[in-house]
């Protein structure tokens, strides 16, 4: 009868030892189950790299969010900018379309010959009309252009919050120019070429672009630095850029305008 007993009192011992257990650790399958709820609960924060003073997560949808905050671009489908470009000391008329995706013009004018770059998402052409009203059209296949056009037109780059657009955006490591740090981002326009963006920590304004390509078995890079930002309506919008090409100017444009969700059309490009 003793023994009964104790066997009985060591079979409550174990079922109880056994319901702790269940109770403090969760199943495999929850454990699998909360795992992949914290991988999908934000595709843009898997690349997170540091944390702000108040604690909260510096990652790449948290700086895009602050970005399209400031900037006031998050609804913006297209925009038109006109103003004086100045390349060689010569002074001409610009006006450049960019429309999402990639789409983006660019017309440069003065009284002896008009210039249109463009690029309709696969392809960079460039067409030439002079006083006399002729007109040559061709692929550009001069780099340079080519990537400057890339650049000028990544105005809308990282105003997209919608699927497919946000696979192209990746968060870097901090950069640090002309002294001051700043959050860098990467959108990739193509598979041959990639935009850097740099950030303001503390705006979250955009005050430099870059890309980086090979010519002549040679690195290059060329950048467009951001200026005189001025507030239209709920945008803050830089009316000022110059271009650099391995750190040397190539080219300085000052806008007197800039217009946006003009309901541009493909074709335009």
């Amino acid at each position: 009868m003793l023994l009964l007993f104790a066997l009985l009192l060591y079979a409550f011992w174990l079922y109880t030892q056994e319901t702790g257990v269940r109770a403090v650790l969760p199943s495999e399958g929850q454990a699998n189950q909360s795992q992949a709820m914290e991988a999908s609960e934000d595709l843009l924060a898997t690349t997170s790299v540091s944390a702000a003073d108040d604690g909260e997560l510096l990652s790449l949808g948290f700086i895009l969010e602050k970005y399209r905050t400031a900037s006031g671009l998050s609804e913006v489908q297209d925009v038109i900018l006109q103003g004086n470009y100045i390349e060689d000391g010569l002074e001409s008329r610009l006006k450049l379309l960019a429309k999402l995706p990639r789409l983006v013009s660019k017309t440069v004018e003065d009284d002896a010959i008009k210039m249109v770059y463009s690029y309709d998402g696969k392809t960079a052409r460039l067409k030439i009309e002079d006083g006399e009203g002729t007109i040559e059209q061709q692929v550009l296949t001069e780099l340079v252009d080519q990537k400057a056009l890339f650049l000028e037109g990544a105005v809308l780059a990282l105003a997209s919050n919608q699927l497919p657009d946000v696979l192209v955006y990746t968060r870097e490591e901090d950069q640090t120019f002309e002294g001051q740090t700043y959050w860098t981002i990467q959108s990739r326009l193509s598979a041959q070429d990639s935009v850097i963006h740099l950030l303001d920590t503390e705006t979250g304004l955009e005050r430099v672009r870059f890309i980086y390509f090979e010519h002549d078995g040679e690195r290059q890079q060329l950048s467009l630095q951001l200026s005189d930002y001025r507030q239209q309506g709920e945008a803050k919008l830089p009316f000022g850029y110059t271009l650099k090409l391995n750190g040397e100017l190539r080219s300085e444009t000052k806008l007197d305008s800039i217009q946006l969700n003009r309901g541009l059309m493909r074709w335009m490009f």
